[in-house]
């Protein structure tokens, strides 16, 4: 199946699911990312791979206006209803293939994706858009998981990401992010790593899954968790299982 198709018919179908994620509804995250994008009432953001449009909705007190774009008619959905809900009138919603974004060149003075790019094969098209919608001046943001530098720890959790969320694709690199920013003439001016302690059987069931794939997903974790390098990858703490992962975040300014 046609990657696109695969990340459409997911999260069609799991859009609420994703809606009501304690991770998508996360102010503090929210809060620390508008802050470190520096948003302010001149400014007019997109926001790329928008999902239910949590953060477009959090930041339109912060923004002049926001616009999010999504690939999957049911996020942007879930988006516009949590809209009218909550009686935001500058934000809009639109359902748009983000490797070809509908909108004019030099539109936009902030350019964000949050946790979205591992959902992206053609993730250097995506940027490339990004920029392009980007003022000259103007900032670019991009927050997403990073690969683990263990490579076998990578590789299970690459496996373990596509068991339980069939349109994750790829965890891209620092250096891949780096390499964004730099082939599309984007000075980087900040960068803030950070890690998530995600409760694991919650991050399951931030999408649809049958009983037989969450059978498959506990037997493989049993037998990870064998693994001393792969254990060190998660704490319990009062009887919840922490998964940690590295968080990047860079922002950087259009030339």
């Amino acid at each position: 199946m046609n990657e696109n198709k695969l990340i459409i018919e997911q999260f069609n179908k799991g859009a609420l699911n994703f809606d009501s994620w304690s991770v998508t509804q996360n102010e503090k995250e929210m809060k620390s990312l508008s802050e470190f994008c520096e948003l302010n009432k001149k400014d007019v953001l997109l926001d790329v791979a928008c999902g239910t449009g949590a953060f477009s909705l959090f930041s339109s007190s912060r923004v002049n206006s926001v616009t999010g774009i999504d690939i999957s008619e049911g996020m942007i959905e879930v988006a516009s209803e949590n809209k009218i809900n909550k009686k935001i009138e500058n934000v809009k919603f639109l359902c748009q293939n983000v490797e070809d974004i509908e909108m004019d060149n030099d539109l936009f003075s902030v350019v964000i994706s949050k946790s979205a790019f591992h959902h992206m094969k053609n993730y250097k098209k995506v940027f490339a858009e990004m920029a392009r919608c980007c003022q000259p001046g103007g900032r670019i943001c991009i927050q997403d998981i990073m690969a683990y530098e263990n490579d076998k720890v990578n590789d299970y959790f690459e496996y373990m990401e596509a068991l339980i969320d069939k349109s994750h694709y790829k965890t891209y690199s620092k250096r891949e992010f780096f390499n964004l920013f730099k082939d599309n003439n984007i000075k980087i001016s900040g960068i803030f790593e950070s890690e998530s302690q995600l409760d694991f059987h919650d991050y399951v069931e931030h999408v649809v899954q049958s009983k037989s794939n969450k059978g498959k997903i506990a037997l493989f974790l049993m037998q990870a968790l064998k693994n001393p390098d792969i254990a060190s990858c998660f704490i319990e703490r009062e009887g919840r299982l922490l998964w940690k992962r590295k968080v990047c975040t860079i922002i950087g300014y259009k030339r």
